[in-house]
């Protein structure tokens, strides 16, 4: 009952380990001692001595007084006298000491104990704060999961055992994943706020584009001069917000039903003829066919902004290139859209995916958010750094589908 009203496992641990060496020592003394005690006891007595004394005096006397000459007889019955006299009292010597050690038994046996207590109450504190400070330790690691703090730098102990070794692995790797989910979950309740907000400002943006557009198109007609400037004005930014409007309505919003394979080579060349200018030029580097199974549309609308701000990120340049890298490796399609532009603040480096985030001057913000989701909607992910040589790499993974049977046409470009 005393043992279970410890708390601690240290405690525990040392009351449990005390009790295990102290019982078979205790006992293992107090057996030795009772030994030795019936032993001496035994021993000890001068009864069997007398009696050999005894009936060899009566023999020797017997011998003397027959009175036998013989010199051998003689030699002999004194050489016993004398061998008889000192085992005698050595028998005596025997039993004084015998008789004084069992008397000093119970001490000795109670400083043997006490000195066996002492090391088992060591040895028992040593194996329980060993036992017990990983486990003060571990749970201190739980306690700074909970508030979201770091936990300690990876120190290589070789006092270590590999139990413990294993545990503080798995905490560490619980510790990430707890890590990312929370970041995912405030992600996704961000992308749910945003979603609702675009869609909201999309539904109220559309409603009177039409008749603007119409007003425009109508004012712009027979007139010339400023007039039909401020006509061609207005329709041009209608346009925009049209644009902005099926930006803000596509966002939060993935495409539904069977996926298709795409071959990322083909998709990237035609939206490389597309948005290669003059003065910019986008050349796709790809090795074979390259094949992804995806919705094409919304992979087509992620892989056109990342070409698009490529290009946008180098206007104003006498000559640019944006190179795009079709590859793969054993279980990923890679894709690397390369530009020659200043790059990304990096400031905004973690932050560039987010909604409200944008370098450009009249940008949304919302272009580099629906390349993530589109790439997290096909099991990828989406990644931005900046060149040692200027300018910014956006390389996006996705899962490689599988090989397209023989015959099957390629969807045609967008």
């Amino acid at each position: 009952m005393h043992l279970l009203r410890v708390r601690s496992f240290q405690g525990r641990i040392f009351l449990a380990i005390l009790v295990v060496v102290l019982l078979p020592a205790g006992v293992a003394v107090a057996g030795g001692a009772l030994t030795l005690k019936s032993i001496g006891t035994t021993t000890g007595t001068l009864g069997a001595w007398d009696a050999v004394a005894q009936s060899g005096r009566r023999l020797l006397d017997a011998i003397d007084s027959s009175g036998v000459a013989d010199p051998t007889i003689s030699a002999a019955a004194d050489a016993h006298r004398q061998a008889l006299s000192e085992s005698v009292r050595f028998s005596r010597f025997y039993a004084f000491f015998v008789d004084r050690a069992v008397a000093a038994l119970p001490l000795a046996a109670l400083i043997v104990g006490l000195v066996v207590a002492a090391l088992a109450f060591l040895t028992a504190r040593r194996l329980a704060r060993g036992f017990g400070r990983p486990v003060a330790e571990l749970a201190g690691w739980t306690e700074r999961i909970a508030r979201e703090e770091p936990l300690p730098p990876e120190a290589d102990d070789p006092a270590d055992v590999e139990e413990l070794r294993v545990l503080r692995s798995a905490l560490r790797r619980m510790a990430g994943e707890i890590e990312d989910g929370r970041r995912r979950a405030v992600e996704n309740a961000r992308m749910r706020s945003w979603t609702n907000l675009a869609r909201r400002v999309a539904h109220e943006i559309k409603n009177p584009l039409t008749p603007m557009r119409m007003a425009a198109t109508t004012l712009a007609k027979g007139r010339d001069g400023p007039a039909a400037e401020a006509a061609r004005v207005l329709v041009e930014e209608i346009e925009r917000l049209d644009e902005m409007a099926r930006t803000f309505s596509q966002y939060g919003k993935m495409p539904e039903g069977p996926r298709s394979l795409v071959d990322l080579g083909e998709l990237l060349a035609g939206l490389a003829t597309q948005h290669a200018t003059a003065s910019i030029s986008v050349e796709v580097h790809a090795e074979g066919a390259v094949l992804v199974e995806a919705h094409y549309d919304a992979l087509e609308r992620a892989f056109r902004n990342l070409v698009m701000n490529a290009v946008e990120a180098q206007e104003g340049c006498p000559s640019g290139r944006v190179d795009v890298h079709v590859e793969k490796d054993e279980t990923s399609a890679v894709v690397r859209v390369e530009d020659r532009g200043p790059g990304v603040p990096t400031e905004l480096l973690d932050d560039i995916w987010n909604p409200d985030v944008t370098t450009k001057r009249r940008g949304t913000g919302l272009g580099l958010a629906l390349v993530r989701q589109t790439m997290r909607h096909h099991e990828g992910e989406v990644a931005v750094a900046n060149r040692p040589e200027g300018g910014a790499v956006f390389t996006v993974r996705l899962p490689l589908g599988p090989p397209e049977p023989p015959g099957t046409p390629t969807p045609p470009l967008a």
